[in-house]
Parts: C-alpha cells; structure tokens; sequence
C-alpha cells in the first residue's frame, strides 16, 4: 500500500535529487572557532566538517522541546503525554493528512532502499508521535485507519527483531503501539467503531505473528502530575 504524491517527493528530496547512505561533509569554514570548544577528540575530528544541505533530505521537524515553552504543571504533562499538538503542526507543515502519510512512506523507503539512517529515525519519531495522539484518534479516524494498514505492511518488510535497541533490548515499537492499543481500548466507546476493530485486529496481528506482548500495566501509563499554584 503506498500513499504518496509528487509535492511530497518535490518537497522531501534533498536540493541536488541525490540521495546518500552517507551523511556528506563539506569542510567546515568556521572549523578554527568550533575546535575550541571541543572536549573529545571525535568533536573536534566533527569540528572540521559540517553537512551539505544540498545532499539533505528535508523532512519535518518533530522536536517537541520548543513547543514546550511556557507551558507548566499539567499542561506541561499533557503535552508531552498526548502528542495531538504535534500531530497537527504535522499535518499543517506537511499539508495534510495524505501528505504525512506519504512522509511516513517514504522516510521508510529511503532507509528500506537507500540505507539512510536519517530516513529511519524521522520513520521512528513520527511513527512515536502519531501514535502518542490521543485526542487526534477522535477527530482523524480515517487517517488512522489509513495509518494501521500502512504500518501492517511496512511491518511485512522487516524482522521482528529488527526494532529492538541494541542497548536496551527494548522494542520502540513495542513500547509506542502499545500506548496506541491502550488508547483504542480506554477511548473505545468515543472513537470510530470501524477503527477500533481494525486497530484490535492489528494488535492480535502483531501479537501472534512477532509474538510481540503489549501489557496494561499501570506502572507503565502516563500520570499527568497537579503541581500546587
């Protein structure tokens, strides 16, 4: 299943059309003064080099940290709890919703084909953010129905082990589709009868096919913390 659009392509490719493995480096002009406050013998080999953003692939940025400003106590909680915020910058830089699903297609491709690690990482963040949305799941349920097919088939294309950090043995996407199941299950009576069935038969998919557990564990949901005034 792919979704995608020629404004999406015109709009992600890097400046020159040329897609790299390899981060290109040009020479750093300004290497003489970043050298300076380098510690480590590795940031100061990385002083001397900074990225051609005509090689760039130039997808949205996903960092949330900026957003955060100003906000506090509750708020501060919920916004990073419930990513619909976010979700909605996404479909206003993208340009909509088919255009964030063609994104998501082709950050996967470009690291599927092209072994683009920068590709992987946008795929891992938006994956994380959409399905962090709480709220979204009731205004955008056919953009989330349209998200879990096309997840199942990216899925189809790669290990089961293939998600898991090296380091902590966790699955990322254990961890996020099983916020997004949670959702499903706690929202369910306010959400789109044909999205939660397709999104139960999505778990029990993954549940069976990567024997991949997703727990309801209370330790492991979000609190939204009440600070005093």
């Amino acid at each position: 299943a792919v979704v995608s659009t020629q404004s999406t392509g015109a709009r992600v490719q890097p400046p020159n059309i040329l897609i790299h493995s390899a981060t290109a480096l040009l020479p750093n002009p300004n290497a003489a003064e970043d050298t300076k406050s380098a510690v480590t013998v590795e940031q100061k080999l990385d002083a001397n080099f900074i990225a051609d953003t005509q090689n760039s692939l130039r997808f949205a940025k996903l960092d949330r940290r900026g957003a955060s400003k100003g906000r506090t106590g509750a708020d501060l909680s919920s916004f990073f709890i419930d990513t619909t915020d976010t979700v909605e910058w996404l479909m206003g830089e993208c340009g909509g919703e088919a255009e964030v699903l063609a994104e998501l297609q082709i950050s996967f491709l470009v690291f599927l084909l092209g072994h683009v690690y920068s590709a992987f990482d946008q795929w891992k963040q938006m994956v994380d953010t959409l399905c962090r949305a709480r709220a979204a799941l009731k205004t955008r349920p056919e953009f989330y129905k349209s998200f879990i097919r096309i997840l199942h088939f990216h899925l189809k294309e790669t290990p089961s082990d293939f998600f898991v950090d090296i380091v902590s043995r966790d699955n990322f996407l254990v961890s996020c589709l099983g916020e997004f199941f949670r959702t499903l299950c706690d929202e369910g009576e306010g959400l789109e009868e044909s999205l939660v069935s397709r999104g139960t038969k999505f778990k029990g998919h993954l549940e069976k096919h990567f024997d991949w557990e997703f727990i309801d564990s209370e330790e492991d949901l979000p609190v939204v913390v009440e600070l005093p005034a």
